[in-house]
């Protein structure tokens, strides 16, 4: 078979089924094969032979554009604005039991609004939390018990005793450490711990109505949600430059993903 014949074949057999633009894409690759082959020395006949009946190649084409059209439909790729508002929310419900902790112990809002801004890079925000007077305030207070005091007199000196009940201060002590550790851990692991719960949501992304999902669009697995959450969103994101490299790929990549999406091959789609 010619060229011109396989070619005009081919189009015949595609044409009004798949958008002009790729159907000149694929009928311009197989006119650059018969123009290799040439130049091995085989004929249009030899080339046509290794090619296929183009009405065999055209059934494979429009399975694999058929594919390819079913999984953008499955995938419904969610948009920016409503990933962003979804992250805010998970920020806030994260920095909450640090709010707690800093106004009732400090009266001061400092340390939640500044693990706030640097939520983006968790484990910066967690050093600042572990060297902030209001943590320290919960892990080295105790309770000064009993005190009791007594005078002896002997020899016309004057001795004074004192004693404290230390079991009773050792509990307090106790008690507030597992308050402040308990806000570190949630601030960290709020969103792997939901995500893993609500099978690739978390409380922000159900109320946007959105979800991760493999870039197949197959359900997220928990492996998947650990190597996002965790290797991508907490350790990863710590560099303080990869967060704003992320805005960049979430605004301007096709699938708007993440780095740490990117990481775990993930996509995060309408629920």
């Amino acid at each position: 078979m010619k060229q011109h014949e396989f070619l005009r074949e081919l189009k015949e057999n595609l044409e009004s089924r798949i958008p002009p633009e790729e159907l000149e894409d694929i009928l311009s690759d197989y006119e650059s094969f018969f123009e290799s082959g040439r130049e091995e020395g085989k004929s249009d006949d030899e080339i046509s032979e290794e090619l296929g009946s183009p009405a065999f190649l055209a059934k494979s084409l429009l399975e694999e554009h058929t594919g390819k059209e079913t999984m953008q439909q499955r995938k419904h790729i969610c948009s920016p604005g409503r990933r962003l508002f979804a992250y805010v929310i998970d920020e806030v419900i994260s920095v909450l039991p640090v709010l707690i902790i800093a106004f009732t112990i400090t009266r001061n809002l400092a340390l939640p609004n500044m693990m706030f801004l640097i939520y983006p890079s968790p484990l910066p925000g967690a050093s600042i939390y572990l060297s902030y007077s209001a943590y320290t305030s919960l892990t080295e207070r105790s309770s000064s018990g009993v005190i009791r005091t007594y005078v002896a007199t002997k020899n016309g000196s004057t001795k004074t005793i004192s004693e404290t009940n230390s079991t009773n201060s050792a509990r307090p002590k106790l008690l507030g450490s597992l308050i402040a550790y308990f806000g570190l851990a949630f601030y960290l692991f709020y969103s792997l711990a939901c995500a893993l719960l609500f099978k690739g949501q978390t409380i922000g992304k159900k109320i946007m109505r959105i979800r991760i999902r493999k870039s197949n669009a197959d359900p997220a697995t928990g492996s998947t949600i650990f190597y996002r959450e965790f290797l991508g969103k907490i350790l990863l994101n710590s560099i303080p430059i990869i967060p704003i490299i992320s805005i960049f790929t979430i605004l301007f990549t096709r699938e708007h993903k993440a780095l740490h999406d990117m990481l775990a091959d993930t996509i995060i789609v309408e629920a």
